[in-house]
């Protein structure tokens, strides 16, 4: 089952049938990533998925996670890696009490009252944008738009300055790409920018990063340099690739179900159709990754003590057990329970403000061009690493 992470050339949706059989063939999956690292992909129902998510077993420590992979790699012979950027020691890569500790210090930043300040620069991004699109003509609505407005997003609440936004993209895109040869110097380079805009005076303290920076608990504790770094990692990986993928999945599902004009018409369905996507569609496969700390029993099967584990999300959410007829995209469902955005202490923070971002650029778009179509012939690639399942791109004829 390792194209539960590589999948070649997918298309939209192709990855659907793939987890949905892996789930119903049973709830591990052995696979291994390009640079060699063995781990198990695990797919079971929306109510133990969340289950797994919740449980203090299976840990996110960043310590254990690269030990791991390291004695992998070197059991392999090959070069030992710099993890400390994706696997650096952030929330998403803690457990209890340094996740309680980095939580409780970021939800300062990341409040929902601090997220609907942002509210109406989204709104000014995205109208910008948008109006700045052509008509009648064939564009790839992820270059010119579903990238750009996460990316202006992220730029803000990083504080990043507007000349550097564009380069901070493509080390992004290059560090996700899951080719070793290139992520890593990339990951390496966006550790460096960091680091000076850290040590500098480039960041922006309006910023919600930059309150970051600065908040304080009751007892005067702050983050630390290093913190503030793996922060910085977590939020341009989880506050701007999945917002990206998000927004193209959302606009393809809302085409590709005849439901645009629908939308159009009534701006009120856009908060139902965005959950139908995070739980039918999702643009994050599978939740992070996870070790297990002692023998754990899944569905039946025990996976060993320092297992490296990948819980999927759409298999969960397209769960039969859990909704009727899952497979089917439907708005008029009584629930649309889903995982997408975690379950338990590492829920994740940066939720409100991607449905924020997709909400207001789902309305915009519609309300402007409520005669938009696919353009383009087939389905549309999607990316195939072991967490995204987004789209490469979009053709779309944007019409009035």
């Amino acid at each position: 089952m390792s194209n539960l992470l590589t999948g070649g050339d997918l298309r939209a949706r192709d990855h659907h049938r793939i987890e949905d059989d892996a789930r119903e063939e049973g709830p591990l999956h052995p696979v291994t990533l390009p640079n060699g690292v063995r781990m198990q992909v695990v797919t079971v129902g929306l109510e133990l998925t969340r289950q797994l998510l919740a449980d203090q077993r299976l840990s996110k420590d960043s310590a254990k996670l690269q030990r791991e992979i390291k004695r992998q790699l070197a059991e392999r012979g090959s070069a030992q890696e710099n993890l400390a950027g994706l696997f650096g020691p952030s929330m998403l890569n803690s457990d209890n009490p340094q996740h309680a500790r980095l939580r409780a210090l970021a939800v300062k930043a990341f409040n929902g009252k601090a997220v609907q300040q942002l509210a109406p620069r989204i709104e000014e991004i995205s109208a910008e944008l948008i109006g700045g699109l052509p008509e009648n003509e064939e564009i790839d609505l992820v270059k010119e738009l579903t990238v750009p407005v996460p990316m202006h997003v992220i730029g803000e609440v990083l504080g990043l300055p507007a000349q550097d936004r564009a380069h901070v993209r493509r080390l992004i895109e290059t560090m996700m790409s899951m080719e070793p040869e290139v992520s890593q110097p990339a990951s390496d380079e966006l550790g460096g920018y960091f680091h000076g805009l850290l040590s500098g005076n480039g960041l922006d303290p309006r910023s919600l990063f930059g309150v970051l920076a600065t908040a304080a608990d009751d007892d005067g504790d702050r983050l630390s340099h290093d913190e503030l770094m793996a922060m910085a990692f977590l939020l341009v990986v989880a506050g701007h690739e999945t917002s990206a993928g998000l927004i193209a999945n959302v606009v393809h599902d809302a085409l590709d179900n005849g439901l645009w004009h629908e939308v159009a018409e009534d701006p009120g369905l856009v908060p139902r159709l965005v959950e139908e996507t995070l739980r039918h569609n999702p643009p994050v496969r599978s939740a992070t990754h996870r070790i297990a700390t002692e023998p754990v029993e899944i569905a039946g099967t025990t996976v060993a003590e320092n297992t490296l584990l990948l819980i999927n999300l759409g298999s969960a959410g397209r769960c039969p057990r859990a909704h009727e007829k899952a497979g089917e995209y439907r708005l008029d469902r009584a629930t649309t329970g889903h995982a997408t955005f975690g379950h338990g202490p590492h829920f994740c923070l940066g939720s409100a403000l991607a449905r924020l971002e997709t909400e207001t650029v789902l309305r915009q778009l519609t309300s402007r061009f409520p005669r938009t179509v696919h353009a383009g012939e087939g389905k549309p690639e999607v990316t195939h690493s072991d967490i995204m399942a987004s789209l490469k791109s979009l053709p779309v004829v944007l019409r009035r």
